[in-house]
């Protein structure tokens, strides 16, 4: 489903330009456009500029730095004009230029003015945006930044920490593509095809609570998402159609995307979930995982663990399981009609926006972790950011940078980086985490033969199904 018409998408960027070419234009040189002006509001806010300028007013002083809401919108929209390689060059010159600009400057004073305001720089960039800092390039120019202006113990402990979070966050990456490397290898290698069989079996009779496997899966889910890196998610926007969003693919270091990686997993739950209904070849077992696994939605939506409830109603609805109309007649369907108002895309996925949001709200007035989890349909995510990214313009007539663009999509990115930093303290499982992350899935092909053998096929169209399947063709 369309998350916006065309026609709205184009009202709304010409009514953005609009808001541009409306507001009184102040700039730093004159009344007209040149090459580095900045086009600015009646408040001082951005609304527009050329590459450098914007690069310019970035850098901090010894009496200016910009406000964080600034700093992040611009690192996380440039790199689509300059790399962060290029852009820690430019920046460390231009403060290198300021410190020596004024003898001021190396006045003790001075320097601790400055290095707060660098350290506010490095500590937004660090911090929010860490995977900038995965080459040896870019962590030396950052501790050249922080040797700029250190001053006493009390600022080289400041510098001494904001470099060991940053370890920490690559450390991290690199522990994480690891293990999906292993991960990968390991279904790989597990080409068993699930059998059905006549006694229950699966995950149902591992474990029978659904808030425990709810909650199992929320694990899976934020280790997955908090691995997706602002800057990965604005690489493929600009760089990928909307439907290709998500494919597998390597990034730099040759290791699959994390958005690659995740998207997966939302699939191969969906058939997971087809697939512990299809092993069971007695209709009564039948009936009793689909309602299980409807249990099991129902408790990630209560968790606020989106991404896994649309996974599990997705699979539910896939036709190798949507077919089984003798299945389907002994289950209580009031619990799916639930939860497939949520997965309804009428009014723009208007029921589950409704949802997302009270989680939201539920999340900034709660105490506890438990209550602050959000975990997006992450799909949808990806579709609404590309319309924001892609339904204004980012390059303006006058060949400004579109500044307010920047700050709409920053806005997003910013619930995006407090969604993921939740961590989740359920008590792990492992039997179950294991049944999950390495059970072997069957294709689309294989589910169908599955299903034939739980009901037969009954009109022609089935029968002609069948047979093609039954002869490989």
């Amino acid at each position: 489903a369309a998350i916006l018409t065309s026609s709205q998408s184009q009202t709304g960027m010409i009514s953005l330009t609009q808001q541009v070419n409306a507001v009184r234009l102040d700039t730093h040189k004159s009344d007209t456009f040149e090459q580095n002006d900045l086009v600015l509001d009646n408040s001082g806010a951005v609304l527009s500029g050329s590459r450098d300028a914007l690069i310019r007013r970035l850098v901090p002083t010894r009496d200016f730095c910009p406000d964080e809401s600034y700093i992040f919108s611009l690192l996380v929209n440039i790199r689509t004009f300059i790399s962060p390689h290029e852009l820690m060059q430019k920046i460390v010159q231009y403060c290198m230029f300021a410190q020596n600009a004024d003898s001021h400057n190396f006045a003790k004073e001075g320097r601790g003015r400055m290095f707060a305001h660098i350290l506010r720089l490095c500590s937004e960039w660090a911090t929010n945006i860490p995977y900038d800092f995965k080459t040896e390039y870019m962590r030396t120019r950052l501790n050249e930044l922080l040797r700029l202006c250190a001053v006493d113990k009390t600022y080289q402990q400041k510098t001494t920490d904001l470099q060991a979070t940053l370890r920490s966050s690559l450390n991290k990456l690199d522990r994480y593509e690891k293990a999906v490397a292993n991960l990968q290898k390991a279904l790989s290698e597990n080409t068993n095809l699930p059998e059905q069989s006549d006694s229950m079996t699966g995950l149902f009779l591992m474990c029978n609570d659904a808030k425990i496997v709810a909650q199992q899966l929320t694990h899976i889910e934020m280790e997955r998402f908090s691995m997706v890196g602002v800057d990965e998610i604005v690489q493929s926007l600009a760089s990928d159609p909307l439907s290709e969003i998500g494919r597998h693919s390597k990034n730099k270091e040759g290791t699959i995307s994390s958005i690659s990686f995740y998207i997966e997993w939302f699939n191969r739950l969906s058939a997971f979930t087809a697939i512990e209904v299809l092993k069971q070849t007695k209709k009564r077992s039948r009936v009793a995982v689909f309602e299980f696994m409807i249990d099991i939605a129902k408790e990630c939506c209560e968790i606020g663990n989106f991404n896994s409830m649309m996974a599990i109603v997705a699979g539910l609805s896939l036709p190798a399981v949507s077919r089984l109309k003798k299945t389907w007649c002994r289950v209580e369907k009031a619990k799916l009609e639930i939860l497939q108002h949520q997965l309804d895309p009428s009014g723009n996925f208007l029921s589950y926006r409704a949802t997302i949001k009270a989680a939201q709200w539920r999340a900034d007035s709660a105490r506890g972790n438990q209550q602050k989890i959000v975990i997006p349909f992450f799909v949808l995510l990806l579709k609404d950011l590309f319309l924001i990214y892609h339904g204004h313009p980012r390059i303006l007539p006058n060949a400004h940078l579109n500044f307010m663009a920047f700050n709409q999509l920053a806005e997003q990115l910013r619930d995006v980086i407090q969604w993921k930093s939740t961590m989740c303290t359920f008590e792990k499982n492992p039997q179950v985490l294991q049944y999950l992350l390495i059970t072997a899935v069957s294709g689309e092909k294989d589910s169908m033969l599955m299903s034939f053998e739980c009901e037969p096929p009954e009109s022609s169209s089935e029968r002609d199904q069948h047979k093609k399947l039954k002869g490989g063709k």
